[in-house]
């Protein structure tokens, strides 16, 4: 995982693994591994329960009024990373990985953020029922814009 995820994204595997490790003690982690034919990882997906004190939850949580912080991420999955190697998209591994992933989750809502550029995991995304939350947002003053996107997974969807 951790050499796919340095292929991709071209940053040092220990940033990764360090990251992973440290959320795999969150509540609610789970993830999930996609191999090819013949056993070669080619993605991976994982996240966990969003709670207040997370570093992530709490830029968030900046972004949004108190009625959305209330709406998304009362009882939050916070979907944190969608990986497949670029030989291997296309070919329904983000979607089946996604959809397990969050259904998997046992949350009312899921929230993710992904680069504004990134249009093609937006259109994913927006194929599987995920909407714009908030758009431009900025994690850190050395990061592009970004777009937080979010799904109701059970009950009933809010009204916007």
């Amino acid at each position: 995982m951790a050499m796919l995820y340095q292929a991709i994204w071209k940053k040092e595997e220990d940033d990764f693994f360090e990251r992973i490790q440290r959320h795999a003690d969150y509540e609610g982690f789970l993830g999930i591994v996609a191999y090819s034919d013949t056993n070669e990882c080619v993605g991976f997906a994982y996240g966990y329960k969003s709670e207040k004190g997370q570093y992530y939850r709490e830029l968030l949580e900046k972004e949004f009024t108190s009625d959305e912080i209330e709406m998304w991420l009362s009882d939050c999955f916070e979907f944190v990373e969608l990986a497949v190697h670029p030989s291997y998209r296309k070919n329904g591994f983000g979607r089946k990985m996604a959809d397990k992933l969050v259904n998997n989750s046992h949350r009312k809502t899921s929230i993710l953020t992904t680069q504004v550029s990134n249009l093609a995991a937006q259109t994913l995304y927006t194929s599987l029922g995920w909407v714009v939350v908030k758009e431009n947002f900025i994690p850190s003053p050395t990061d592009e814009l970004y777009v937080i996107m979010g799904k109701v997974l059970k009950g009933d969807s809010f009204d916007e």
